[in-house]
């Protein structure tokens, strides 16, 4: 009977996985917000999940049972929900918005990096520290922050202190862009790249990008796509640079050859061949409107895990230097990007 019962146990939790009851929690929320959203639609969905998940996080509690759910749902529904977004766009439409921002992206990645480190230098703020906010604002925030931080080998606090940084600014970003937008009356094209060359993070800039509008939703979503793929050469660059450093080039290109393939966005790979097969007519209408529903509510859950990864207490414990030093880089890169999108593009 024992070894019955064990055999049992061990089946039953071989079929729930880990990150269930954390995704069921996200699932839950992203609905109530939904609804929300539908009776408020000035503050919209988006809004309502992050300051649902931010209330949950700070006001209640989240058992450690949960962690696992959000975590996978920021990483991997986060990117199976871009690859399903592919479906709204053709090829043709991806490369014409990609080729009209990249030059924007450019200055914008180059600019946004150099300009932090410096500001971190007048702050006195940890040179790590400022570059690993530096990327993070430039490029693709968590993400690239997470990248690079071997190559750096950077201290844990570190890489806290900058992916707590930047979580704040996607907060501000998020309600603060789309009023923004409004007030210069842009259109959906030009908010669409400014969301998508200025934002932080991948999930924000969807959110950004489909508060103002489903076009806006998704020109922002292909030059943000165009944007990530910078953090292959800049983790080339700070791999020869630390490589250099240490005078140990030889194990220095190993790990960087792990560290580049491990952070290779390969769901943007997912988003072109979706978008391929769009471009053929594979999708039906209905099928196309029904998984660019399920990928926008996948998108709802991840911004409640945004929400939920906001901690005041752990903000406020990291000390004002860091935060100025987000906020300069946050402003620098928006006005960067503001202002070369309407000399380039407008």
């Amino acid at each position: 009977m024992e070894a019955v019962k064990k055999t049992k146990t061990g089946t039953v939790s071989n079929i729930i996985p880990d990150w269930f009851p954390g995704v069921i929690l996200l699932v839950i929320v992203a609905f109530i917000a939904q609804q929300l959203g539908k009776n408020f639609p000035l503050i919209g969905g988006t809004v309502i999940a992050i300051f649902l998940g931010v209330f949950i996080r700070n006001g209640l509690s989240v058992k450690p049972v949960y962690e696992v759910g959000i975590v996978f749902t920021q990483k991997k529904l986060l990117k199976f929900a871009i690859i399903l977004l592919g479906t709204s766009l053709s090829i043709a439409e991806v490369l014409a918005i990609g080729g009209q921002a990249i030059t924007i992206i450019f200055i914008v990645v180059v600019a946004g990096i150099l300009l932090t480190i410096w500001f971190g230098k007048l702050l006195k703020v940890d040179k790590d520290l400022g570059l690993l906010i530096g990327i993070g604002t430039a490029i693709c925030g968590a993400t690239a922050i997470t990248a690079t931080k071997s190559l750096l080998d950077s201290k844990g606090v570190q890489v806290a202190y900058a992916i707590s940084t930047i979580f704040l600014f996607n907060l501000i970003a998020t309600l603060l862009y789309p009023v923004l937008g409004h007030a210069f009356d842009m259109d959906q094209t030009v908010f669409g790249i400014w969301a998508g060359t200025a934002v932080h993070d991948t999930s924000s800039v969807l959110a950004v990008g489909y508060m103002y509008g489903d076009e806006a939703g998704e020109v922002a979503t292909t030059v943000k796509l165009v944007r990530t793929l910078f953090l292959i050469p800049l983790m080339l660059i700070i791999g020869i640079w630390v490589a250099k450093s240490k005078q140990d080039s030889g194990d220095s290109s190993t790990n960087l050859s792990k560290s580049i393939f491990k952070a290779f966005p390969w769901f943007v790979i997912g988003f072109i061949v979706m978008s391929v097969l769009n471009s053929f007519g594979v999708f039906p209408d209905e099928i196309k409107e029904w998984i660019q529903s399920f990928s926008k509510f996948l998108i709802l859950m991840v911004m409640v895990g945004v929400g939920l990864q906001v901690e005041w207490k752990k903000m406020i414990a990291q000390g004002l230097k860091p935060v100025i030093v987000g906020l300069l880089a946050s402003v620098a890169v928006a006005v960067i990007s503001f202002v070369f999108i309407y000399i380039l593009v407008v």
